[in-house]
């Protein structure tokens, strides 16, 4: 299996690019988590999640840090609330979370995700760890996920991922494309509540508990 911390360690591919300044390059919590080695199961990876980018807010905010325990939401707690597993538990159950974009980016004054640097941080590294770890399901976390995926079609080994463009990521999709089973969600948190529902919904799909 290909390993790709010492890549992404390196990578300054998006220096040139509208919005550049927005990266953090030298912090890259894939590395210094070592999400590779210590939270990707070694029996393999049956559901992805996609993310868009690492939190901005602080060095040690990140889904894989154990010892962060803020009181306000995050991905983790919300991930692992909808699965009701630990951390420790989501890896050995074959569930691996990724970021399309590596970098953490500053979106406190712009919310908006500069295009260029998600379609090439995607293309880069996200549709190259798919084809490497080969996940069964995909799980989709948010409109920025959904739009890294889409972008893809452009990769022969994914064409069919541009039917995600023609669809919302609050709707009740499900759907093989490209051989890999697809599961739209909108992103869990605290600006996302009104959704919680259809979060749920999107979640129950690959823990196959009956709908509450």
């Amino acid at each position: 299996m290909h390993k790709f911390t010492d890549e992404i360690a390196a990578c300054r591919d998006c220096n040139s690019f509208s919005g550049a300044d927005r990266l953090n390059m030298e912090d890259k919590p894939f590395v210094f988590f070592n999400v590779e080695e210590k939270w990707q199961s070694k029996e393999g990876v049956k559901v992805l999640f996609i993310a868009e980018s690492p939190p901005w807010n602080g060095k040690q905010s990140y889904f894989y840090n154990e010892a962060e325990d803020r009181k306000s939401t995050n991905l983790r707690k919300e991930v692992c609330k909808y699965l009701n597993l630990s951390l420790d538990q989501f890896r050995d159950e074959g569930y691996l979370l990724l970021d399309s974009i590596k970098c953490r980016l500053n979106k406190q004054n712009k919310k908006k995700v500069p295009r260029e640097i998600l379609k090439t941080c995607s293309a880069k590294f996200l549709s190259r760890e798919i084809k490497s770890l080969k996940p069964k399901t995909i799980f989709v976390l948010g409109n920025s996920a959904k739009k890294a995926l889409q972008g893809m079609c452009e990769i022969p080994e994914f064409s069919e991922f541009g039917d995600l463009a023609g669809h919302k990521i609050t709707e009740d999709y499900e759907k093989d494309l490209s051989k890999f089973h697809i599961i739209l969600s909108v992103y869990p948190g605290g600006q996302t509540r009104k959704y919680e529902s259809n979060i749920r919904r999107a979640f129950l799909k690959i823990t196959h508990e009956a709908p509450i």
